[in-house]
């Protein structure tokens, strides 16, 4: 009866104190959720900074509506009303200042690209808990950060649904991992045909079916880059080898992956198409917050259903897979040649199906080969980022 006690005290200790958070790329859509999720529970939560690339009007209610005391904008343009908050940090080394300065306990890494890194890398170093969102940092650098983060006993949640959801699945333990079954929406094409692809509209591709997210990021679920991402991501997050990963199109989005156990038992992680239960779950860890809300109504689960990926309509994903399986340089290569692509589509520059024909380009000029430093690694990103600009001139439209 004791220890019972200590440990309802313990517990009610912890939910008592304010997690103080900071929050990069709080204008975006995960920022935003994350935002809205803090707003529910404000008596646990205390937003000491975050951090916007342009949208300052927004970042300004934020500042205002949360009483943030630090705003960090990584774009170094864009003018910053001098009253807005008592700290302000410019450009993207401003990031990593605000992680050095302030006094908090976990980053939202809620920002797109490799811009984070640094930051991130820093955070880690004060021993803080990083809750990811940005799945480049560890597809370009993931040895490093979760060597770091081993070392320094520090905790990454992952806040994509499907890593969130493999995550609570295995509360850490992964001994007895068979295979990780990553499951994806398909987007927009996954049940139309290939000449669908081909003769594709930026207007098109943004009305995905089931999620709103960002623009770059819904194109990458229409040509299946996003599942390839995750893949690299799985990897390095649960420490496990490529051939344990598989794919599966789940078109209703409630599973949000499972795992496949060595005795040929599964589990699976299931809620309603929303960030917001990843968000929860990342947020108020290691505890749960009991929620007064309508969850999902099993009776009405008649959409279970799974489709095997054509790796031929999408050759982003068999790509993203031969990636997995080779050295460092490679997948930096694949995502930042995928992020030049994605952006040179969006600009009306390329066609969709042109995107995986310079990703493959790109990675046959990339020597396959691991790196050390930050330095080594965001030098090869960029000389990639330039050679994929040049190859992708033969595509344009």
């Amino acid at each position: 009866m004791l220890l019972v006690t200590k440990i309802f005290f313990k517990v009610n200790w912890i939910m008592s104190m304010k997690k103080r958070i900071i929050i990069f790329g709080a204008t975006g859509s995960v920022g935003m959720t994350v935002l809205e999720e803090i707003a529910c529970y404000k008596e646990h939560f205390e937003i000491v900074g975050i951090s916007c690339h342009s949208n300052i009007e927004c970042a300004e209610v934020i500042v205002r509506n949360f009483s943030v005391q630090a705003l960090a904008v990584t774009n170094s343009q864009i003018v910053v009303p001098q009253n807005i908050c008592e700290k302000i940090f410019r450009g993207i080394n401003g990031l990593v200042t605000m992680v050095e300065s302030l006094e908090f306990d976990a980053i939202v890494v809620a920002i797109a690209g490799v811009g984070g890194l640094r930051s991130v890398l820093r955070g880690i170093e004060r021993k803080k808990v990083i809750i990811l969102a940005n799945k480049e940092i560890l597809v370009m650098a993931g040895e490093l950060v979760m060597n770091l983060a081993k070392a320094k006993g520090v905790m990454i949640l992952p806040l994509d649904s499907e890593h969130n959801a493999i995550f609570q699945c295995i509360r850490g333990d992964n001994r007895f991992i068979r295979r990780l079954w990553l499951t994806a929406s398909g987007g927009k094409f996954w049940n139309q045909d290939r000449q669908a692809i081909e003769n594709a509209t930026i207007a098109e591709v943004l009305q995905h079916p089931k999620w709103s997210m960002g623009k770059k990021i819904t194109v990458d679920s229409s040509t299946m880059a996003n599942k390839g991402l995750e893949i690299i991501e799985a990897m390095h997050l649960f420490g496990v080898e490529p051939a344990q990963i598989e794919v599966a199109i789940h078109p209703a989005c409630m599973v949000h992956s499972l795992v496949e156990f060595c005795d040929g038992s599964f589990l699976a992680q299931l809620s309603p198409v929303s960030m917001k239960y990843a968000a929860r779950y990342c947020l108020f860890y290691p505890e749960r917050i009991d929620v007064q809300e309508q969850s999902l109504d099993i009776f009405q689960l008649n959409e279970l259903q799974f489709f095997r990926p054509d790796f031929e309509k999408f050759p982003c994903l068999r790509l993203a897979m031969e990636v997995a399986r080779s050295k460092q340089s490679k997948r930096i290569a694949y995502n930042a040649a995928n992020e030049i692509a994605v952006e040179l589509f969006l600009k009306e520059k390329i066609a969709l199906q042109a995107i995986p024909k310079i990703i493959e380009d790109v990675l046959l000029k990339v020597e396959n080969r691991d790196y050390s430093t930050v330095e080594e690694i965001l030098a090869v990103d960029q000389m990639v980022r330039s050679k994929a600009r040049q190859l992708a001139k033969r595509f344009n439209i």
